[in-house]
């Protein structure tokens, strides 16, 4: 019986010192990165807020086509890119100090890449759907996430009209071509 004691107590210690070392190793490969990872997950609150603010602007434009609610089903798009985006944040303060040593050029370009893509996506999100000056000049350039909200194409909403009987005349001859 103290043998199967002593067993368990080795057995629980080098649990233990194995869960330490991992914890540690944990600890330190995200203690440089938290402050780079922070303005990261700080422009991907504001970008949820910028989506969730969206639906709400699509549900008062068509309330039968969009519901104005945040969706469970994208979160998991939100968690995939906070773990890339941490991922590539390590990744990166690696090669910062074991290649490039002492600079925090890839870092910073990592972070600079990130900000930007999400700085892109929440303005695309205030100017789709939104009647302002400015948003319809980034119209322009930008996409219109309405679609992605609405589930179809915005020019079925916006011509939402029928095509005439001579139009359908007019398409079934051009496939009997």
């Amino acid at each position: 019986m103290e043998r199967i004691n002593k067993i368990i107590e080795y057995v629980g210690s080098k649990l233990c010192q194995y869960i330490t070392s991992i914890a540690g190793g944990l600890l330190v490969a995200f203690e440089t990165s938290i402050p780079f990872f922070i303005p990261c997950l700080i422009a991907t609150v504001i970008d949820v807020w910028a989506a969730y603010c969206l639906a709400r602007r699509v549900h008062i434009k068509h309330p039968d086509r969009a519901d104005g609610k945040f969706k469970s089903e994208y979160k998991y798009r939100v968690m995939y890119t906070m773990i890339i985006a941490l991922t590539a944040i390590i990744l990166a303060n690696h090669v910062d100090v074991h290649v490039l040593k002492d600079t925090d050029i890839a870092v910073r370009s990592v972070v600079g890449a990130f900000l930007f893509y999400q700085i892109w996506s929440i303005l695309e999100n205030w100017s789709s759907e939104n009647d302002n000056k400015i948003a319809r000049a980034l119209q322009r350039v930008m996409v219109n996430k309405a679609e992605r909200h609405l589930n179809v194409p915005l020019s079925d909403i916006l011509l939402n009209e029928k095509p005439t009987n001579n139009e359908d005349k007019e398409v079934d001859n051009e496939k009997d071509k």
